[in-house]
C-alpha cells in the first residue's frame, strides 16, 4: 500500500479517469508477481515507495474495505487461483495495469497480460461479486477444468457492476462445453437483483475454445436473476460451435422467468461464432425462455455464424433493417 500523497499525481489522475471516482479514491492495494527477469513490476513499485505488495488477488482483496472506493491495482502477470473469491465489499474496484488491450486471452498468459485463471476442479467462479457498485478494468479471466461444476469466471449477484476493457474467456474443458451452465464467462445468479450491470469494450467468450455443444458461450441470465436493464456498449461476444437444429447452444441464454427485467440493451456490439470450414452453425444468438414482458434491443449490432438473432420474435428488436429481415446479419459480399 502507498499513501496517495506520495504518489505521482499522474497516477491519481489516471485512476480517476479510468473509474470516474474523482477525488474520492480510497486506499490503493497493489498486486504483483515476484521479481524476475520478465517481471520488474514489484521492484519498480518498491522504488516508488510502495511498501506492501500482495502476491495474490485474494490477499489484496482481504485488505480492502467496503464503501471507501478502495482500488486494487494489478501488475501484469499470470495469477493462478484455486478457490472462488467472494468480492463482497461495495464500492471496491480492480484495475489491471497492462493497458486497455487485454482482448486476446491465451491459455498460457504471454508477457504483458494481466490474467487471473483457475485450473482446479469444482471452483464455481473465479469472482463471486456480491458487493454493489464495483468496477473491473483491463484484465483477463479463465476458469477452465473439465468439470461442469466449474461454471463461470464471474458470478454476478449485485447492483451496478461495471466492466471496462475486460476479457472473461470462460472455460475450455470438455465437461464444461457440454453442459448448460459450465465454462460460461459471466453468469447472473438467481434471486440476486442484478440491476444496472454495464459493460464497455469487453469481450465475452472465445472463438478459440473447442466447440461448445450445450449452453451459452458468453452470458447466462438464470431464472429469477432480476437483471434490471443490463447494457453492453461496443462489446464483442464470441464462441465456437458446430451444433445446429435446436435452441441450444447459443451465445446468450435467458433461462426463465424474470431473467432480465425491462430492457437488455446491446449498443454497437458484435456477435460471432466460429465453425471450422464454415460448416454447421447454431440457430440463435439469443435463446429466450422468459415469458414475462421484457425487451432485447440490438442497436447498430452485427452478427455472423448464426442463423437467427433469437428463438422468439416477441421480445427481440433491432434498428438495423436489411432486405431479408435479419437486421444486421452478415451476408456474403458480391464479387466481380
Amino acid at each position: 500500500m502507498i499513501k496517495k500523497r506520495n504518489l505521482d499525481p499522474s497516477l491519481v489522475q489516471w485512476i480517476m479517469a479510468q473509474t470516474g471516482l474523482g477525488p474520492g479514491i480510497g486506499k490503493l492495494h497493489y498486486v504483483a508477481p515476484a521479481a524476475s527477469a520478465t517481471s520488474l513490476y514489484s521492484t519498480q513499485l518498491g522504488e516508488m515507495g510502495v511498501n506492501e505488495i500482495s502476491a495474490s488477488i485474494a490477499a489484496a482483496e482481504a485488505k480492502m474495505a467496503a464503501d471507501r472506493n478502495d482500488c486494487m491495482l494489478i501488475a501484469p502477470g499470470a495469477y493462478l487461483v484455486t478457490t472462488s473469491l467472494t468480492w463482497d465489499k461495495s464500492q471496491s474496484h480492480a484495475l489491471g495495469l497492462g493497458g486497455p488491450n487485454q482482448r486476446h486471452c491465451p491459455t498460457t498468459a504471454t508477457e504483458g497480460a494481466v490474467q487471473i485463471k483457475n485450473v482446479t476442479t469444482t471452483v464455481d467462479s473465479i469472482f463471486h461479486v456480491t458487493g454493489n457498485y464495483c468496477q473491473f478494468h483491463n484484465f483477463q479471466t479463465m476458469n477452465t477444468f473439465s468439470a461442469s461444476a466449474n461454471r463461470c469466471d464471474f458470478l454476478i449477484g449485485a447492483r451496478n457492476i461495471y466492466f471496462n476493457g475486460m476479457r472473461p474467456r470462460g472455460g475450455n474443458g470438455a465437461n464444461q462445453l457440454n453442459h448448460a451452465d459450465g465454462g460460461i464467462p459471466v453468469i447472473f445468479e438467481a434471486s440476486s437483483g442484478c440491476a444496472g450491470f454495464t459493460a464497455d469494450k469487453t469481450t465475452f467468450g472465445s472463438a478459440g475454445n473447442s466447440a461448445r455443444t450445450v449452453g451459452p458461450g458468453s452470458l447466462l441470465f438464470e431464472a429469477l436473476a432480476g437483471a434490471f436493464s443490463p447494457r453492453f456498449n461496443d462489446c464483442h461476444f464470441e464462441m465456437r460451435c458446430e451444433t445446429s437444429g435446436s435452441s441450444n447452444p447459443s451465445l446468450i441464454h435467458l433461462a426463465g422467468s424474470q431473467s432480465i427485467d425491462r430492457l437488455m440493451h446491446f449498443n454497437r456490439c458484435t456477435f460471432y461464432n466460429f465453425a471450422d470450414n464454415l460448416s454447421v452453425i447454431p440457430d440463435y444468438v439469443i435463446v429466450d425462455d422468459q415469458s414475462s414482458t421484457h425487451m432485447s434491443l440490438l442497436q447498430d449490432c452485427a452478427m455472423y455464424g448464426f442463423d437467427y438473432w433469437c428463438n422468439v420474435a416477441t421480445y427481440c428488436f433491432t434498428n438495423t433493417a436489411d432486405a431479408v429481415g435479419y437486421g444486421g446479419k452478415a451476408i456474403t459480399i458480391t464479387t466481380g
